[in-house]
């Protein structure tokens, strides 16, 4: 029979008192060097220690359970987005409890009820719309820690961790301008998430008149597959659109699934850009120029805002630099 590694048996290893080896599991090493700390998480990991919850709820009124609500799992991005804090939320040791908010703020309000007056820590929310979502946040954040990801409610009174969507949009036309292509298009969805808002805008600040936008009515590979048939009946003429850029994978996949089967190249006649970086992009023919979001560092930073004192998580926006990922699908790239 396997025996269960002890606090004692890290400290021992690790060559530290138990006070000190537990306040590096417990994650408030306060005042212990950095080398011990290293030295502790490393024999913890080499003996495979796990914290016994039910005696850290005892002991410090935490059970080391943080929740995490997403708009929909059946966006693949949302998926990436959790796999990130999953990791980050394992590496102290504790656990994740993912909820769906069906893209509904109605459901998201009780899904975050139930969440907070449960047994968590504190909570994660990816906010489903920029205007209903800001109430049941802000009720929530006087129970518990709360974090808003990647998108921003309004007066949610809380900080919201998120890419600069502005940059990662002049990125995608910096792109495709410096291979020509000049008639561009943005295919997004409606508004109502920060995000796609704030994608529209800066598409519409970069290129005024100039720049076409297709409006859809969700985040599918369905409405995308609607915005390659709208696509291809604006391919006549002298100007005919030569690059699209796509607010989300889910929208690009549609439409380039949709173009291929119209016989139209991608990227011969019309360049076409992603957003999100999910995986299955890297399979597609052509394989999808991309954006990442840098959600390993984001979700570092959330769970220590979590972690941190109250008035480190004073209402307003942290923005990370995205990533541009070329591939052929833009003209350039593998």
């Amino acid at each position: 029979m396997a025996v269960t590694a002890r606090l004692v048996d890290v400290a021992q290893l690790a060559g530290v008192s138990r006070a000190t080896a537990s306040r590096v599991i417990a994650g408030t090493p306060r005042n212990v060097a950095p080398e011990l700390v290293e030295r502790v998480e490393r024999a913890a990991r080499e003996l495979g220690y796990r914290t016994n919850q039910s005696a850290r709820a005892l002991r410090t009124g935490t059970t080391g359970t943080l929740g995490v609500v997403v708009p929909s799992l059946a966006n693949p991005y949302f998926v990436q987005l959790i796999e990130a804090l999953s990791r980050r939320v394992r590496a102290d040791g504790g656990v994740l409890v993912v909820s769906d908010a069906a893209n509904t703020p109605e459901i998201e309000a009780r899904e975050i009820d139930t969440l907070v007056n449960g047994k968590v820590d504190g909570l994660i929310v990816v906010p489903v719309t920029t205007a209903e979502s800001g109430a049941a946040i802000n009720a929530a954040a006087r129970i518990r820690p709360i974090v808003q990801f990647d998108r921003w409610a309004a007066d949610a009174g809380t900080v919201a961790v998120t890419m600069d969507n502005h940059a990662a949009i002049s990125m995608l036309i910096d792109h495709l301008q410096g291979l020509g292509r000049e008639r561009i298009a943005l295919v997004a969805a409606e508004q109502s998430s920060s995000s796609g808002a704030e994608r529209a805008q800066a598409f519409a600040d970069r290129l005024g008149e100039s720049g076409r936008t297709i409006a859809l009515p969700s985040i599918t590979t369905d409405a995308g597959r609607k915005a390659g048939r709208r696509v291809l009946k604006l391919r006549g003429g002298a100007d005919a659109l030569d690059a699209v850029v796509c607010a989300a994978d889910v929208l690009a996949i549609g439409l380039v699934t949709t173009l291929n089967r119209a016989g139209v190249a991608v990227p011969g006649e019309v360049a076409v850009t992603a957003f999100d970086d999910t995986t299955i992009l890297e399979v597609l023919d052509p394989p999808l120029t991309s954006i990442r979001h840098p959600l390993d560092a984001m979700a570092d930073r959330a769970v220590a805002l979590l972690h941190g004192d109250a008035e480190e998580r004073a209402e307003r926006v942290e923005r990370f630099a995205p990533e541009l990922v070329v591939r052929a699908s833009s003209g350039s790239g593998r």
